[in-house]
């Protein structure tokens, strides 16, 4: 009874504690975060309050946005925050002040880029400077992005994190884990943000995170994937952006790494690490594909709470401070970026990625020094038995461990790009146009029916047709290959043409390629297209293989003289595979399909992919 109570006046302090933090003004000019020295994060009442509050006394400077709304009906709010004149995307675009987002709370227990993300606004707003570099950009911040996750807080959603009290839920809503969903969009926060970005589009997109909990005692990591883009000055600023930011947090006092480490053995941390591709679906490889800078920053779990907020604020300021730099050139480089897709100069692109190790290659590309733990591995852990370790948190060592960061094209996700763009039938325009208009990509509308048009049609190959066991984000992924071959197509008014030359051709390609890792087919949106709606029944498929064995003038009437001319072939084939395959003797389903795969098709459509690709420009 006794724990049962205490238990009890715990949370009830907990709970008490976040109501108090809803009603905190900023009167004090301190965050709840500060007021509590760390130990509490405010509720969201909190950014409502000082986004109004900023922008009642710095007006100038300073606007408080709302982006859009949660599933729960909640705003999701932006501040605006620079020096420069230009505070609306107009202003910013015809003045060319580069624009940097910020994104706190994409998984709302992941909260430090919140408090970091207040602090660091309220400390600019406060104190100008001679090197203000708010003078040289926009700063756009949104404190939390899972506005409803934060808001069903619990003081056991992070069991692997150090703090604070109380963390909000990984998951909207509905459940969704919106750094999944920058492809998709199939949350009313992911597409208000898809607006948000169109609108303004960044220069920067920095994704504040924290890690899931392995034990070592570097402070953040910074992963960019620039491999996705097609251009080369923009993979090389890439390149240099993120080398320049790991040497801003050194001087800082940091110890920054430049990706996020992948264990090969969680119980052995010495096996070595692996650098991972990871895929358009996040937002640092997202904002690549519309040929910009994406980071995905990723505290460490176990620092206290109050170091995680402070290495938070180090990284956005030393954004800040580089984009002050070199905001100019980075705008001049991925604007050039977007002429080069508009004129086409790259038609063959790799889509996907994977780590060689992940093929098989067990081949170390070098060596890193990891400040860790000692720890031990356990054979037969102590009360659970089986594989596990401790470490051991008073020993600080180093860790020399190999390192595997060879990262390769996918084989099967290298591919030619259309010359004019892609077709979209009039039956499938309803699934994909939402697609184009959430991702800002240009179409166009034929209004007048197309009779022989020239186009490429992928034929699906069975063999590799799969859907994955489980669901993921709610879908049931797919995979699919199969060959583009020359064709035909009627396409009746409605359909759409999509150029490939424009500003967004790789996110094209990627929403429509289906062997892109997040295309609208791999995330399951064309599944009726590899579903068997009709059959043949095994009494009829019988009576139609006798007929075609046996030469029966009815193949002829139903079928057309074409294969009626090919009959006594067919015999002569079958006979030969008959005396020389002792398995195709041996086997029913294989001989019955030697004869009714000659038919014509009875279900024309089946396992024909839903998107076309021409060589053709389309006008309306």
């Amino acid at each position: 009874m006794f724990n049962l109570s205490y238990c009890f006046v715990f949370l009830w302090a907990l709970v008490s504690a976040y109501a108090h933090a809803e009603t905190q003004q900023p009167a004090s000019g301190l965050t709840e975060a500060e007021v509590s020295q760390f130990r509490r994060t405010g509720a969201y009442k909190e950014v409502e309050t000082t986004c109004h509050h900023l922008e009642i006394t710095h007006p100038k400077n300073f606007r408080c946005l709302t982006i859009g709304k949660t599933e729960e009906g909640r705003p999701i709010l932006a501040f605006a925050i620079s020096r420069s004149g230009a505070l609306t995307p107009d202003q910013a675009h015809r003045m060319r002040v580069p624009v940097v987002l910020a994104i706190g709370g994409t998984h709302a227990g992941e909260i430090d880029g919140k408090d970091a993300g207040l602090i660091l606004v309220r400390d600019l707003l406060k104190h100008g400077s001679v090197n203000d570099p708010l003078q040289h950009q926009v700063f756009l911040f949104v404190p939390v992005f899972n506005v409803d996750g934060h808001e069903r807080p619990s003081p056991y959603n992070r069991p692997n994190q150090n703090g604070p009290s109380l963390q909000g839920e990984r998951v909207t809503a509905q459940r969704i884990n919106l750094n999944r969903d920058w492809m998709l969009g199939q949350s009313s926060e992911m597409n208000a943000m898809l607006r948000f970005i169109n609108e303004w589009d960044p220069l920067l997109t920095l994704d504040m995170h924290v890690t899931d909990g392995v034990r070592y005692r570097h402070d953040v990591s910074l992963s960019m994937s620039p491999m996705f883009g097609t251009d080369e000055s923009l993979q090389q600023v890439s390149d240099q952006f993120s080398s320049d930011m790991v040497k801003r947090l050194l001087a800082k006092g940091h110890q920054p790494l430049d990706f996020t480490p992948v264990l090969l053995d969680f119980e052995n941390p010495r096996a070595g690490i692996m650098r991972d591709a990871d895929a358009p679906r996040f937002s640092h490889v997202y904002a690549v594909l519309r040929n910009r800078l994406g980071m995905l920053v990723e505290d460490h779990a176990w620092s206290p709470y109050a170091q995680r907020v402070k290495t938070s604020k180090d990284v956005l300021m030393a954004a800040l401070e580089l984009i002050a730099q070199q905001g100019a050139r980075l705008l001049q480089i991925v604007h050039q970026a977007d002429e080069n897709s508009q004129v086409m100069q790259v038609a063959v692109v790799a889509l996907d990625w994977n780590n060689m190790l992940e093929s098989g290659l067990d081949i170390p590309t070098g060596q890193a020094d990891l400040l860790g733990y000692e720890y031990t591995t356990h054979s037969d852990a102590p009360v659970v038995g089986g594989r596990h370790i401790t470490y051991h948190l008073n020993q600080p060592v180093v860790w020399h461990l190999p390192v595997y960061g060879d990262i390769q094209p996918v084989n099967e996700a290298i591919v030619n790009l259309p010359k004019a763009g892609y077709v979209i039938p009039a039956g499938w325009v309803s699934v994909v146009l939402p697609y184009l208009k959430k991702h800002h990509i240009s179409y166009h509308l034929l209004t007048q029916p197309m009779s022989g048009v020239a186009v490429q049609e992928l034929q699906v190959d069975p063999a590799t047709l799969s859907f994955e066991s489980r669901t993921f984000q709610g879908r049931l992924r797919t995979h699919v290959t199969g060959e583009w071959l020359p064709a035909q197509a009627n396409l009746p008014p409605g359909s759409l043409f999509v150029p490939i030359r424009q500003a967004r051709a790789l996110l094209l390609a990627h929403l429509f390629e289906p062997v892109a890792p997040d295309s609208l087919s791999r995330w399951g949106l064309f599944n009726t297209a590899y579903e068997i709606t009709d059959h043949i029944s095994n009494h009829r498929q019988l009576q139609i293989v006798q007929w075609m064995y046996g030469q029966d003038r009815r193949i002829r009437e139903r079928y057309g003289e074409g294969l009626d001319r090919q009959l006594p072939a067919l015999r002569r084939e079958y006979q030969i595979r008959m005396d020389r395959d002792d398995r195709f003797q041996e086997d029913p389903e294989q001989r019955m399909d030697f004869w009714i795969s000659r038919i014509p098709h009875h279900d024309p459509t089946f396992n024909k992919y839903p998107v076309l690709r021409t060589d053709q420009l389309l006008h309306p």
